[in-house]
């Protein structure tokens, strides 16, 4: 991948949908991802199919480092399938989640990293939380793919805004020219 432009991608990904096909797990990972605001979702397809490191995703789309996080463990949290586990199980998957993407993110310092190893030795529930977790982020890979097909998430949004302004502009033109004439 360029380096000066993350937009570059030396991946060369299909139009469309692919044509395999899909397991019932896959898509519904798919439509639970699509239920997400469009900005999680691309923060998400940055991460997992460009595999942009948090810092990167955050200078590309003009956030701070804290809402990628944010995003993405949004995301983790609507894939995860807690069914059948009770409140205390609820609780120790989250924070699991969420220390699955704080640690990927540049801002987990030292001692976060130490409190991590201390917490995982805690109880053997966070370390099986934390492997259910790795699992999720495995299995993401496959609706990630479909839904990144067409590339759209490497487009910055500015860009789609620009052209709606000039989309609109240019028809309020044409209807006050019409009502002129």
């Amino acid at each position: 991948m360029n380096r000066h432009d993350p937009l570059t991608s030396t991946l060369v990904l299909p139009t469309g949908q692919p044509h395999l096909p899909v397991s019932q797990e896959t898509d519904a990972y798919r439509r639970r991802i699509q239920k997400l605001p469009r900005r999680t979702q691309q923060v998400f397809l940055l991460s997992r199919l460009d595999r942009l490191t948090y810092n990167d995703i955050a200078r590309l789309l003009d956030l701070d480092i804290d809402t990628v996080e944010r995003c993405m463990v949004r995301l983790l949290d609507q894939c995860s399938d807690e069914t059948a586990q009770g409140p205390s199980l609820d609780a120790t998957s989250l924070q699991a989640r969420r220390w699955y993407v704080h640690l990927q993110s540049p801002q987990a310092t030292a001692s976060q990293r130490i409190e991590f190893r201390h917490w995982l030795d805690a109880d053997h529930q966070h370390l099986s939380a934390f492997e259910d977790t790795e699992r999720l982020w495995r299995q993401l890979q496959a609706p990630a793919a479909i839904l990144g097909a067409s590339g759209w998430h490497r487009r910055k949004r500015r860009v789609y805004m620009g052209w709606l302004l000039l989309t609109a502009l240019l028809c309020s033109l044409l209807v006050t020219a019409e009502a002129f004439s």
